[in-house]
């Protein structure tokens, strides 16, 4: 009962002390929220440490006894949790080289979301739906990260505009320039590009790639389609029509086809 009381101690002064450090200390000295987060968990586990051979102490147990069956219990542990360690380890060089922080907006493996969380086993990460996405830490390393707030915060999108065969394409290209410039939210550096892409089945393809500040995914798809929006209405304004998916069908037959329009009841 001793030793239990002495655990429970350890896990609670652990866990109280790091969320004060985290949230109040650290706070102080203006540290950012993502640096904090890691520093509170460092924190959390070393108290976790000492409190444990601390309670090991008070229990009379002495540290030789650990040598005997320490190489055994080692041995069982490794075959037995190789991807928690893994994960455990993963999850300090996360927490020491900070490739990713809390509140980032990344992307692993086709998911897109913000860090919430960095634990010592896996990532938390929010999408833009409001799934919660957990990752384990060791993919974080082994697998490409796309981190959208480091080391530049620019984003270049991209805005796909068809237009009907016949059009003036000079005439395209000013109008979509017209819509970035008009943009706030669009960077004047680097400047914003119109191309022509290809000659589609249905339209003439066209591209403009801006570069921007998204606060979020939700913010960059708000962004472009504001853009989309004020394109809409450019074309409308120059008489540009914007095109629509169309067949052309020919019947090889013998004979004229008979045709009947009939009035419905």
């Amino acid at each position: 009962p001793t030793r239990r009381s002495s655990d429970l101690v350890g896990v609670v002064v652990a866990r109280v002390v790091s969320a004060y450090v985290g949230k109040r200390a650290l706070p102080r000295f203006k540290i950012e929220r993502g640096a904090a987060a890691a520093i509170q968990t460092i924190v959390y586990y070393v108290l976790l440490t000492i409190g444990v051979m601390l309670a090991v102490n008070t229990a009379g147990v002495p540290m030789t006894v650990f040598t005997i069956f320490g190489g055994a219990l080692a041995l069982g542990i490794g075959f037995g949790s190789q991807n928690i360690v893994n994960n455990f380890i993963s999850g300090l060089i996360l927490l020491i080289e900070r490739p990713i922080n809390v509140g980032q907006l990344i992307e692993v493996d086709g998911n897109k979301g913000t860090v919430q969380k960095i634990g010592a086993r896996s990532m938390h990460m929010q999408s833009y739906d409001g799934k919660m996405v957990i990752i384990p830490n060791s993919a974080l390393l082994e697998s490409a990260v796309t981190n959208f707030d480091q080391p530049d915060s620019k984003y270049r999108s991209r805005v796909a505009v068809g237009v009907a065969y016949g059009s003036d394409t000079r005439v395209v290209r000013e109008l979509l320039m017209r819509a970035a410039s008009e943009s706030p939210r669009v960077l004047e550096r680097p400047e914003p590009v119109a191309l022509f892409m290809e000659f589609g089945d249905n339209a003439l393809s066209f591209e403009l790639h801006v570069w921007v500040v998204p606060r979020s995914s939700e913010d960059r798809l708000r962004i472009e389609s504001d853009l989309r929006y004020r394109i809409d209405e450019l074309c409308r304004e120059a008489g540009v029509v914007i095109a629509f998916p169309q067949r052309d069908v020919h019947l090889d037959t013998i004979r004229p086809l008979e045709v009947r329009v009939s009035q419905g009841s």
